[in-house]
Protein backbone atom coordinates (compact mmCIF):
# COMPACT_ATOMS: atom_id res chain seq x y z
CA UNK A 1 0.00 0.00 0.00
CA UNK A 2 1.27 3.44 -0.87
CA UNK A 3 0.20 7.07 -0.77
CA UNK A 4 -0.87 8.49 -4.11
CA UNK A 5 1.60 11.38 -3.88
CA UNK A 6 4.50 8.93 -3.68
CA UNK A 7 3.85 7.93 -7.30
CA UNK A 8 4.70 11.41 -8.51
CA UNK A 9 8.05 11.56 -10.30
CA UNK A 10 8.74 7.80 -10.19
CA UNK A 11 10.65 6.67 -13.26
CA UNK A 12 9.23 3.99 -15.56
CA UNK A 13 11.54 1.35 -17.07
CA UNK A 14 10.77 -1.24 -19.76
CA UNK A 15 12.11 -4.70 -19.01
CA UNK A 16 12.40 -5.93 -22.59
CA UNK A 17 14.23 -2.90 -23.99
CA UNK A 18 16.01 -1.96 -20.76
CA UNK A 19 15.13 1.71 -21.21
CA UNK A 20 13.78 4.46 -19.03
CA UNK A 21 10.80 5.79 -20.93
CA UNK A 22 9.55 8.56 -18.68
CA UNK A 23 8.25 9.57 -15.25
CA UNK A 24 4.85 9.46 -13.58
CA UNK A 25 2.96 12.76 -13.67
CA UNK A 26 -0.40 11.69 -12.29
CA UNK A 27 -3.04 9.01 -11.79
CA UNK A 28 -6.34 8.37 -13.59
CA UNK A 29 -9.16 7.46 -11.19
CA UNK A 30 -12.14 5.28 -11.99
CA UNK A 31 -14.79 6.59 -9.55
CA UNK A 32 -17.23 3.73 -10.18
CA UNK A 33 -14.70 1.05 -9.29
CA UNK A 34 -12.86 3.22 -6.75
CA UNK A 35 -9.47 2.35 -8.17
CA UNK A 36 -6.57 3.67 -10.24
CA UNK A 37 -7.33 2.97 -13.88
CA UNK A 38 -4.00 4.15 -15.32
CA UNK A 39 -0.73 5.96 -14.68
CA UNK A 40 -0.04 9.18 -16.57
CA UNK A 41 3.49 9.16 -17.95
CA UNK A 42 5.47 12.01 -19.51
CA UNK A 43 8.08 10.70 -21.87
CA UNK A 44 11.60 12.05 -22.24
CA UNK A 45 12.82 13.82 -25.38
CA UNK A 46 12.10 16.85 -27.47
CA UNK A 47 8.49 15.86 -28.04
CA UNK A 48 7.14 15.10 -24.64
CA UNK A 49 4.02 13.11 -25.45
CA UNK A 50 1.66 12.37 -22.60
CA UNK A 51 0.83 8.70 -22.52
CA UNK A 52 -1.05 6.33 -20.27
CA UNK A 53 -0.11 2.97 -18.78
CA UNK A 54 -3.18 0.92 -17.78
CA UNK A 55 -2.66 -0.27 -14.24
CA UNK A 56 -3.24 -3.85 -15.40
CA UNK A 57 -0.17 -3.49 -17.66
CA UNK A 58 2.17 -2.54 -14.82
CA UNK A 59 4.68 -5.29 -14.10
CA UNK A 60 5.87 -4.11 -10.70
CA UNK A 61 5.92 -1.07 -8.45
CA UNK A 62 9.13 -0.89 -6.47
CA UNK A 63 10.45 1.57 -3.94
CA UNK A 64 12.05 3.76 -6.61
CA UNK A 65 11.05 2.53 -10.06
CA UNK A 66 7.95 1.24 -11.83
CA UNK A 67 8.57 -1.49 -14.42
CA UNK A 68 6.53 -2.54 -17.45
CA UNK A 69 7.15 -5.42 -19.87
CA UNK A 70 7.64 -3.40 -23.06
CA UNK A 71 7.72 0.21 -24.18
CA UNK A 72 4.47 -0.17 -26.11
CA UNK A 73 2.60 -0.72 -22.85
CA UNK A 74 2.57 3.08 -22.64
CA UNK A 75 -0.07 4.23 -25.14
CA UNK A 76 -1.63 7.45 -26.32
CA UNK A 77 -5.08 8.39 -25.14
CA UNK A 78 -6.55 7.85 -28.61
CA UNK A 79 -5.73 4.14 -28.26
CA UNK A 80 -7.37 3.98 -24.83
CA UNK A 81 -10.76 5.73 -25.19
CA UNK A 82 -12.16 4.60 -21.82
CA UNK A 83 -9.09 5.80 -19.94
CA UNK A 84 -9.06 9.04 -21.95
CA UNK A 85 -12.67 9.71 -20.93
CA UNK A 86 -11.85 9.13 -17.26
CA UNK A 87 -8.89 11.48 -17.64
CA UNK A 88 -11.10 14.22 -19.09
CA UNK A 89 -13.65 13.77 -16.29
CA UNK A 90 -10.84 14.73 -13.89
CA UNK A 91 -12.02 13.07 -10.71
CA UNK A 92 -9.55 14.42 -8.16
CA UNK A 93 -9.72 12.68 -4.82
CA UNK A 94 -7.25 14.99 -3.10
CA UNK A 95 -8.87 18.30 -2.25
CA UNK A 96 -12.41 16.90 -2.41
CA UNK A 97 -14.87 17.59 0.40
CA UNK A 98 -15.90 14.57 2.45
CA UNK A 99 -19.62 14.66 3.28
CA UNK A 100 -21.95 12.14 4.89
CA UNK A 101 -25.36 11.18 3.52
CA UNK A 102 -27.12 13.23 6.20
CA UNK A 103 -25.10 16.32 5.29
CA UNK A 104 -22.29 16.36 7.86
CA UNK A 105 -19.07 17.86 6.49
CA UNK A 106 -16.22 15.75 7.80
CA UNK A 107 -13.38 17.67 6.19
CA UNK A 108 -11.12 17.74 3.13
CA UNK A 109 -9.27 14.75 1.67
CA UNK A 110 -5.52 15.23 1.99
CA UNK A 111 -4.39 11.88 0.66
CA UNK A 112 -5.55 8.42 -0.41
CA UNK A 113 -3.87 5.05 -0.23
CA UNK A 114 -3.51 2.55 -3.07
CA UNK A 115 -3.12 -1.22 -3.10
CA UNK A 116 -0.01 -1.87 -5.21
CA UNK A 117 -1.24 -5.24 -6.45
CA UNK A 118 -4.73 -4.31 -7.62
CA UNK A 119 -4.74 -0.52 -7.87
CA UNK A 120 -7.75 -0.33 -5.56
CA UNK A 121 -8.12 2.70 -3.32
CA UNK A 122 -7.86 1.38 0.24
CA UNK A 123 -8.79 4.44 2.26
CA UNK A 124 -8.83 8.21 2.61
CA UNK A 125 -6.84 10.51 4.87
CA UNK A 126 -8.66 13.74 5.71
CA UNK A 127 -8.68 16.65 8.12
CA UNK A 128 -10.64 19.81 9.03
CA UNK A 129 -14.41 20.10 9.11
CA UNK A 130 -16.09 18.18 11.91
CA UNK A 131 -12.74 16.65 12.78
CA UNK A 132 -11.57 20.01 14.18
CA UNK A 133 -14.27 19.76 16.85
CA UNK A 134 -13.25 16.21 17.71
CA UNK A 135 -9.47 16.29 17.57
CA UNK A 136 -6.57 17.91 15.77
CA UNK A 137 -4.63 16.22 13.01
CA UNK A 138 -5.70 13.73 10.38
CA UNK A 139 -8.10 10.84 10.36
CA UNK A 140 -8.41 7.68 8.26
CA UNK A 141 -11.57 6.30 6.65
CA UNK A 142 -11.83 2.90 4.99
CA UNK A 143 -12.97 3.08 1.36
CA UNK A 144 -15.78 0.59 2.11
CA UNK A 145 -17.63 3.43 3.83
CA UNK A 146 -17.47 5.62 0.72
CA UNK A 147 -20.62 5.68 -1.36
CA UNK A 148 -19.67 8.03 -4.20
CA UNK A 149 -16.45 9.50 -5.57
CA UNK A 150 -17.59 12.74 -7.18
CA UNK A 151 -15.66 15.37 -9.09
CA UNK A 152 -15.08 17.59 -6.05
CA UNK A 153 -17.25 15.94 -3.39
CA UNK A 154 -17.01 12.46 -1.86
CA UNK A 155 -20.09 10.99 -0.22
CA UNK A 156 -19.77 8.47 2.60
CA UNK A 157 -22.47 6.62 4.50
CA UNK A 158 -23.68 7.76 7.92
CA UNK A 159 -22.24 4.72 9.69
CA UNK A 160 -18.72 5.91 8.81
CA UNK A 161 -18.73 8.10 11.95
CA UNK A 162 -18.24 4.95 14.01
CA UNK A 163 -15.32 3.82 11.86
CA UNK A 164 -13.17 6.95 11.62
CA UNK A 165 -9.70 6.36 13.04
CA UNK A 166 -7.55 9.13 14.47
CA UNK A 167 -4.04 8.92 13.07
CA UNK A 168 -2.04 9.68 16.20
CA UNK A 169 1.11 7.83 15.28
CA UNK A 170 0.61 7.88 11.53
CA UNK A 171 -1.03 5.29 9.34
CA UNK A 172 1.39 2.55 10.33
CA UNK A 173 0.28 2.66 13.97
CA UNK A 174 -3.34 2.94 12.93
CA UNK A 175 -3.13 -0.14 10.69
CA UNK A 176 -1.34 -2.04 13.45
CA UNK A 177 -4.31 -1.33 15.71
CA UNK A 178 -6.63 -2.51 12.94
CA UNK A 179 -4.66 -5.72 12.52
CA UNK A 180 -4.75 -6.36 16.27
CA UNK A 181 -8.51 -5.81 16.39
CA UNK A 182 -9.00 -7.91 13.28
CA UNK A 183 -6.87 -10.67 14.78
CA UNK A 184 -9.02 -10.74 17.91
CA UNK A 185 -12.14 -10.87 15.78
CA UNK A 186 -10.75 -13.74 13.72
CA UNK A 187 -9.70 -15.62 16.87
CA UNK A 188 -13.22 -15.23 18.28
CA UNK A 189 -14.62 -16.48 14.98
CA UNK A 190 -12.26 -19.47 15.01
CA UNK A 191 -13.25 -20.33 18.58
CA UNK A 192 -16.93 -20.22 17.68
CA UNK A 193 -16.24 -22.36 14.61
CA UNK A 194 -14.30 -24.92 16.63
CA UNK A 195 -17.09 -25.03 19.24
CA UNK A 196 -19.67 -25.58 16.54
CA UNK A 197 -17.51 -28.31 15.02
CA UNK A 198 -17.23 -30.12 18.34
CA UNK A 199 -20.99 -29.92 18.89
CA UNK A 200 -21.61 -31.21 15.39
CA UNK A 201 -19.21 -34.14 15.86
CA UNK A 202 -20.85 -35.05 19.17
CA UNK A 203 -24.28 -34.98 17.54
CA UNK A 204 -23.06 -37.21 14.70
CA UNK A 205 -21.52 -39.67 17.15
CA UNK A 206 -24.77 -39.81 19.13
CA UNK A 207 -26.75 -40.45 15.94
CA UNK A 208 -24.37 -43.25 14.96
CA UNK A 209 -24.60 -44.79 18.44
CA UNK A 210 -28.40 -44.64 18.47
CA UNK A 211 -28.56 -46.23 15.04
CA UNK A 212 -26.22 -49.01 16.12
CA UNK A 213 -28.29 -49.76 19.24
CA UNK A 214 -31.48 -49.69 17.18
CA UNK A 215 -30.03 -52.20 14.70
CA UNK A 216 -29.00 -54.54 17.53
CA UNK A 217 -32.44 -54.35 19.19
CA UNK A 218 -34.18 -54.97 15.87
CA UNK A 219 -31.95 -57.99 15.30
CA UNK A 220 -32.82 -59.44 18.70
CA UNK A 221 -36.51 -58.83 18.12
CA UNK A 222 -36.35 -60.53 14.74
CA UNK A 223 -34.51 -63.52 16.23
CA UNK A 224 -37.06 -63.86 19.00
CA UNK A 225 -39.95 -63.80 16.54
CA UNK A 226 -38.24 -66.41 14.40
CA UNK A 227 -37.65 -68.70 17.36
CA UNK A 228 -41.28 -68.33 18.40
CA UNK A 229 -42.42 -69.20 14.89
CA UNK A 230 -40.19 -72.30 14.84
CA UNK A 231 -41.52 -73.44 18.20
CA UNK A 232 -45.09 -73.08 17.02
CA UNK A 233 -44.33 -75.02 13.83
CA UNK A 234 -42.67 -77.80 15.82
CA UNK A 235 -45.59 -77.99 18.28
CA UNK A 236 -48.15 -78.24 15.50
CA UNK A 237 -46.21 -80.93 13.64
CA UNK A 238 -45.82 -83.27 16.64
CA UNK A 239 -49.50 -84.58 16.75
CA UNK A 240 -49.35 -85.31 13.04
CA UNK A 241 -46.18 -87.36 13.43
CA UNK A 242 -47.67 -89.26 16.40
CA UNK A 243 -50.82 -89.99 14.42
CA UNK A 244 -48.76 -91.31 11.54
CA UNK A 245 -46.83 -93.57 13.94
CA UNK A 246 -50.02 -94.98 15.44
CA UNK A 247 -51.42 -95.69 12.02
CA UNK A 248 -48.25 -97.51 11.06
CA UNK A 249 -48.47 -99.76 14.06
CA UNK A 250 -52.14 -100.53 13.42
CA UNK A 251 -51.59 -101.66 9.85
CA UNK A 252 -48.65 -103.92 10.70
CA UNK A 253 -48.95 -107.74 10.82
CA UNK A 254 -50.13 -108.77 14.34
CA UNK A 255 -47.69 -111.67 14.34
CA UNK A 256 -44.90 -109.16 14.07
CA UNK A 257 -46.40 -107.02 16.79
CA UNK A 258 -46.72 -110.03 19.24
CA UNK A 259 -43.69 -112.33 18.87
CA UNK A 260 -43.49 -115.32 21.19
CA UNK A 261 -41.96 -114.57 24.54
CA UNK A 262 -39.51 -116.58 26.56
CA UNK A 263 -42.30 -118.21 28.64
CA UNK A 264 -44.38 -119.20 25.65
CA UNK A 265 -44.02 -122.64 24.05
CA UNK A 266 -44.68 -123.47 20.49
CA UNK A 267 -47.55 -126.03 19.96
CA UNK A 268 -46.34 -129.60 19.66
CA UNK A 269 -46.99 -131.56 16.53
CA UNK A 270 -48.93 -134.74 17.18
CA UNK A 271 -47.88 -138.06 15.60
Amino acid sequence: MRKSKQFQGMNVVSLEEGQQIGAIRGLVINPALKNVAALIIEQKGWFRDQKFIPFSKVHSIGEDIITIDRINRAEKGTSLPEILKLFKDRVNVIGSRLVTENGTALGMVDEYYIDLQTGDIVGLEFSGGTMINLFRGSAFLDINHVRTLGTRIIICNNSCLDSIIKMDGGLQETLKSLRDNTGQLLETTFQKTRGFGRSLNQSLEKIKKDRKETNITDGENMETAEDKSNREDNASSQPEEMAKTDETFQTTDPALLNPPGNGDQAPRKEN
